[in-house]
């Protein structure tokens, strides 16, 4: 008899998640992740369809921690993203575009406008960090110009919200 309701259980649990549907399951919301197995990355909003290369540090095949993530189209970089990642997931920083930036933390790939002036301020300096990672980089490896580049735009980042 236990048997039975046991396995009722499990049936009304199943039509449950069932209509509960995936995204209380899972993060269905999350976007696609892309990128080479070592170290995949989500697509943040306003990028897909270019193409997209991670600088930074990567874990368990997901990129994590500070970085850059460079859209190129044409073999142009077009938009960056300049901030913190976690397992994948863009989670706080600046996406510098041709004129202008978005700048907060994230949800879902996209930029969440909380109107806090003190989200501004963290992403502008998580951004700013990352680009002092880079510019760090580069000039480790001998290359001035990309050091210049990166020294020069993490002075810009930080000099944001002044």
């Amino acid at each position: 008899m236990m048997r039975g309701r046991g396995w009722r259980g499990l049936v009304v649990i199943a039509a449950l998640a069932a209509a509960i549907g995936p995204t209380t399951l899972q993060a269905a919301d999350a976007p696609a992740l892309t990128g080479p197995a070592r170290c995949r990355y989500a697509i943040p909003d306003g990028m897909p369809g270019l193409d997209l290369r991670w600088s930074g540090s990567c874990r368990a095949g997901l990129a994590q921690g500070r970085g850059t993530l460079r859209a190129y189209e044409g073999g142009k970089v077009v938009q960056v993203f300049y901030g913190r990642i976690e397992a994948g997931q863009p989670v706080l920083g600046v996406i510098d575009l041709d004129g202008g930036f978005r700048a907060g933390r994230f949800e879902g790939g996209k930029v969440v406008n909380d109107g806090d002036r003190d989200t501004l301020i963290k992403a502008f300096d998580e951004a700013a960090a990352a680009a002092r990672q880079m510019a760090a980089g580069y000039r480790k490896a001998g290359n001035a110009a990309s050091f210049r580049f990166y020294r020069d735009k993490a002075t810009q980042l930080s000099r944001q919200m002044d």
